[in-house]
């Protein structure tokens, strides 16, 4: 969809909740329906937190990772169909509503991508006793380096980019990106996808809200699902053990 004007925040909005509610772009939406994307900047990609970043997890396999560097990698497909309350999420992988804000226009859209990431999921700060009964986990890693942490495993899955960053949270999914001035108005329905980057990897809806995610995915030349367990052995010196009593 392109818009070929420039649009207030309340249009903007407007445009966003038509498309995440499937609302034809020349009807009227009700106020509960506008919504407001998330800028891209929002979401600090590489960004090293100062709260711990924490793998909850079970003994046997933290364990396991530290005595022999086996690691079992995620994806998106592995965690849309995970029958797990906490673990799982059955929008992960589906439609996130993009939009790609110019000075000459807007263009916008429901897409799905990131079939073809490794993803590893992480606690921001320090778990809470009823976060670990939630998940069943009683134990776990801290990641001192997250960006050496992150390159490590790149290297060992011969990833093509590897990126980390805190989940937003949000009643619905949708994130706003900026390709500035020399974007090309012809190309941007084809390439907003693209224009918004690892965001679109980013947002969860509310609910998940207390799981303080942060999310390190590895993209590869080939689609990625289940998951995998993978030698990351040069990954160990970048991380803790903790065992939780």
């Amino acid at each position: 969809m392109w818009i070929n004007k420039r649009l207030s925040e309340f249009e903007l909005q407007g445009l966003c909740g038509k498309i995440v509610h499937d609302t034809k772009i020349d009807q009227p939406i009700k106020p509960w329906q506008f919504v407001k994307p998330v800028p891209e900047r929002r979401f600090r990609i590489g960004a090293t937190p100062q709260k711990p970043i924490v793998k909850l997890s079970e003994r046997r396999y933290v364990e396991q990772f530290f005595q022999t560097g086996l690691l079992l990698l995620g994806s998106f497909d592995y965690y849309a169909n995970f029958e797990h309350s906490e673990i799982g999420d059955n929008t992960e992988g589906g439609w996130v509503t993009l939009l790609a804000k110019t000075p000459f226009g807007v263009t916008g859209g429901k897409y799905s991508s990131g079939q073809n990431n490794r993803m590893f999921c992480t606690y921001l700060g320090n778990p809470e006793r009823k976060i670990m009964k939630k998940f069943g986990y009683d134990s776990g890693f801290v990641i001192t380096h997250p960006e050496h942490f992150c390159n490590a495993i790149a290297e060992s899955i011969g990833a093509l980019s590897a990126s980390f960053g805190q989940c937003i949270y949000r009643t619905h999914k949708a994130v706003l990106g900026f390709p500035g001035k020399e974007a090309n108005p012809y190309e941007l329905s084809h390439r907003c996808i693209e224009i918004v980057k690892a965001g679109k990897y980013l947002i969860k809806h509310e609910r998940y809200s207390h799981q303080h995610e942060l999310r390190f995915l590895w993209e590869l030349k080939e689609d990625a699902l289940g998951a995998e367990i993978v030698d990351c052995g040069s990954a160990r010196k970048y991380c803790k053990p903790i065992f939780f009593r």
